[in-house]
């Protein structure tokens, strides 16, 4: 749920400021990725991993079309797409990176505790 709510705060955070999708929206969508894949089970960590493009995406898309950016046909549609991928890329980025990082460490924590423990 984090990894939803936490990054439409930042897009209304940045919707609010009168400013196209940024800091806040970033911040918001790498914490609420790592919060996910810190929280997700073993087997939930394949879905959190491959999760923040397309949440970071829609979220994207929602937000500009609401603050009404893009046209919605034609030539708009086309460039608006243009312009939701260039947006929304920073924060797919640094999301995936941060799940990513996460859920190594949690491979490599699990890895050592199996070691220490003999088995």
């Amino acid at each position: 749920m984090s990894a939803l709510v936490l990054p439409v705060l930042g897009a209304v955070v940045d919707e609010l400021a009168g400013s196209s999708l940024g800091w806040a929206f970033v911040v918001t969508a790498v914490i609420g990725s790592a919060l996910a894949a810190l929280t997700c089970s073993r087997a939930g960590a394949w879905w959190v991993a491959y999760a923040p493009p397309p949440v970071v995406m829609s979220i994207t898309v929602v937000s500009e079309q609401l603050a009404g950016r893009t046209g919605a046909h034609g030539k708009g549609l086309t460039t608006g797409a243009v312009h939701w991928a260039v947006d929304a890329f920073p924060a797919m980025a640094a999301a995936e990176a941060a799940v990513l990082a996460v859920l190594a460490v949690r491979w490599f924590r699990s890895r050592r505790s199996v070691r220490k423990s003999g088995a």
